[in-house]
């Protein structure tokens, strides 16, 4: 059922926090993004991540919905298990208003959307019907946690704001959905076009052609230049060639910036500009690792320590034996094209250093404030609350949980709605 079929520790577990008290002892909160839910994991004695999130890979499949907190034994066995509402420390994130957003934006609920396959951490393949007997493939892309709020919304302004371009994959729809039938719209997430076939890191067999170098380097020339943007993260697993136009597409902005600026200062500099993430570094390493497949700078490296000179001034790029260039053009070729691209951006790094000077720079309003709410005894704007509170104060809450990776597929005639409820098949 995709990303989560391998249980990689530090990919399907995040730990939020860790503590003691007398009476429980050890214990770290961890999220399973595979399930989409928080459990507690309570231990005898000091214990470290690693552990505890193979205690997980052990267990979590096998426990039930309602269960949000557990015990282990140093070989794993699970001792106790506790469903009581004072045990659950699910936090229930702030979701924005559509009216937060331009009007003109398409929208889907949530519960329209179908899961077809589990993409990444917050990221879904799914479909939904636009029109009676018409099948839509998008991405879904959502938050659960109160930690990418702030990247959420940046990213989201940033992408349904770039004009349409044939070479960026773009918004469809912002997904919405209600905490209870009577309540207010919330953004939750939102889609982008499913372009088959995977990323360039995922299909190494596809060709690559000169014609995608260029588009890679013209894309990022206008998002910088001409619009101010930064993408942030140009690597192989963000970029695609869609099998039907046969152009290179560049996706995922959560790791974009506006050019120049020092990031959203009320949560954490979101959004801000990080020259070590300056596009033109990004996309010589990612050419260099489409040709010779040889990651190891990025491995071996910190960001802030790669310096394109480490590849741009190698003899010779060896072409990887799996790695497929358009015919009859060299390595030669492509090195030219990017080396000449590199010189020419030089000359023009001090034009256009902030992005308010760019040409037709694209700007939006910052994160909305956040609502007056009851935490711990207290009321205070958060970004979040205890789903533990919200339940005794009988208040509704938008449902994540969904059933692990394990029990998929699902039994003929059912399917898994991207709310995380499985239904009998239409």
């Amino acid at each position: 059922m995709g990303y989560f079929d391998e249980y990689l520790l530090d990919s399907r577990f995040k730990s939020s926090f860790d503590s003691w008290n007398p009476v429980a002892g050890y214990y770290h909160n961890v999220i399973d993004w595979d399930q989409r839910r928080t459990i507690t994991v309570c231990t005898s004695g000091k214990k470290d991540e690693e552990f505890i999130f193979e205690a997980l890979v052990e267990l979590i499949d096998d426990l039930p919905a309602d269960v949000v907190k557990i015990k282990v034994s140093d070989d794993f066995e699970l001792l106790s298990s506790s469903t009581a509402v004072d045990d659950d420390n699910t936090i229930v994130p702030f979701y924005p208003s559509p009216n937060d957003l331009p009007p003109h934006i398409p929208k889907v609920r949530r519960s329209e959307l179908t899961e077809v396959e589990r993409l990444g951490v917050q990221a879904d393949h799914v479909t939904y019907e636009p029109s009676p007997g018409e099948t839509k493939h998008v991405v879904f892309k959502y938050y659960i946690n109160e930690g990418n709020i702030a990247m959420f919304w940046h990213e989201l302004n940033c992408t349904l704001r770039i004009p349409s371009h044939p070479n960026i994959v773009p918004i469809d729809r912002i997904v919405i959905e209600s905490a209870s039938p009577d309540g207010p719209e919330k953004v939750v997430g939102f889609t982008t076009p499913f372009i088959s076939g995977g990323t360039i890191l995922d299909n190494v067999g596809r060709v690559f052609e000169l014609k995608h170098l260029k588009q890679l380097i013209t894309t990022i020339d206008y998002l910088n230049l001409k619009l101010g943007i930064v993408h942030g993260d140009i690597t192989t697993w963000n970029l695609l060639i869609d099998p039907e136009t046969d152009d290179l597409k560049i996706f995922d902005f959560n790791m974009g910036a506006k050019l120049g600026w020092e990031g959203d200062k009320d949560h954490l500099d979101t959004f801000g500009y990080d020259e070590d993430r300056n596009d033109v570094k990004l996309a010589v390493f990612a050419v260099y690792e489409i040709i010779t497949r040889d990651i190891s700078y990025r491995e071996e490296t910190d960001l802030e320590d790669l310096d394109m000179a480490q590849v741009l001034d190698q003899e010779e790029w060896e072409q990887h034996s799996d790695v497929q260039l358009e015919e009859g053009v060299p390595v030669s070729e492509y090195r030219r094209v990017l080396t000449e691209w590199v010189s020419s951006r030089k000359k023009t790094e001090g034009e256009i250093r902030f992005y308010k000077q760019a040409p037709e720079f694209i700007d939006w309003p910052g994160l909305p404030e956040f609502p007056l709410v009851e935490f711990v005894g207290s009321v205070t704007r958060r970004p979040s609350q205890m789903r533990s509170e919200m339940i005794k104060r009988g208040e509704p809450f938008i449902k994540w949980q969904r059933p692990p990776t394990a029990q998929l597929p699902l039994p003929e005639g059912q399917r898994l709605l991207a709310t995380g409820e499985v239904v009998a098949e239409k």
